[in-house]
């Protein structure tokens, strides 16, 4: 009858064990799955910030290379301009 008994609430325990064991492992993959999604989160905010900074590159670039046709038209007027000065004297 004691070994009946004993062995009943060994199995008791054992399942209670389990039971603690499948609640904590739950507790970790919900702490696991919202630090994951905290992770996405702000990789994804990185990714907005870097879009933004590569625009702005791409802009500063492009400003860049107009800036310098510019001055390349400002240089091919102004020697049409002196031609015509000196023809004019």
């Amino acid at each position: 009858m004691l070994s009946t008994i004993g062995a009943i609430i060994a199995i008791i325990v054992a399942v209670m064990g389990i039971l603690v064991q499948l609640i904590t492992a739950g507790i970790y993959i919900g702490k696991l799955e919202g630090f994951k999604m905290l992770v996405d989160y702000r990789f994804a905010e990185q990714e907005k910030k870097l879009d933004k900074h590569n625009n702005i590159v791409e802009k500063t670039y492009c400003n860049t290379r107009d800036i310098s046709v510019l001055q390349e038209q400002q240089k091919v007027e102004n020697h049409r301009i002196s031609d015509l000065e000196n023809l004019i004297k």
